[in-house]
């Protein structure tokens, strides 16, 4: 007699269950691969502070995904950018954004020495195939005390290529 009692008390929450259920498991596949990426400049659209000492380097990541989330951990500074894959596309076009920061850094502008209250990355990317994907990077020097030439930024549209892999163009 309990039993049923109890049954018939949690009935009304089993559509509530199921759809919360079925809600997360319901995330879609995407085909980036993870792991290890070698990001390249394809055009540089600002830069402030002569960030790069290369026109052609950036600094490579690993990237990390889980579901809808996309980490990486980045070279700048060590940075760990988070973010997500965004929605709509197709499913061979999936975008993603990734934002970081670190504060108290100590960097080079201009051939200056700064101390920087914070380092911000705004990265987004596009998939392009398993083993490559590009976009645009913003790095920004946000400096602690009024230091001439030290708040800047660096835009620049890039490459990332896992294992030296890029994609196969279709004849």
């Amino acid at each position: 007699m309990r039993a049923v009692a109890a049954i018939r008390r949690f009935l009304p929450l089993l559509p509530c269950v199921l759809a919360l259920t079925l809600g997360l498991a319901c995330t879609r596949a995407y085909i980036q691969n993870e792991g290890s990426y070698v990001l390249t400049t394809v055009e540089v659209l600002r830069d402030d502070c002569a960030m790069l000492d290369a026109p052609e380097a950036l600094w490579d990541g690993t990237l990390h995904i889980a579901g809808e989330v996309v980490r990486m951990d980045y070279g700048l500074l060590d940075m760990q950018l988070i973010g997500g894959f965004l929605g709509g596309g197709a499913e061979d076009d999936d975008a993603f954004s990734l934002d970081g920061s670190v504060t108290n850094a100590s960097m080079v502008a201009n051939g200056q020495q700064c101390m920087l209250e914070q380092v911000t990355v705004h990265l987004e990317g596009t998939t392009r195939c398993a083993t490559q994907f590009d976009g645009v990077v913003r790095v920004r020097y946000e400096p602690r005390a009024q230091q001439v030439g030290c708040a800047c930024e660096l835009w620049a549209r890039y490459s990332a290529v896992q294992d030296d892999a890029p994609c196969v163009s279709s004849p």
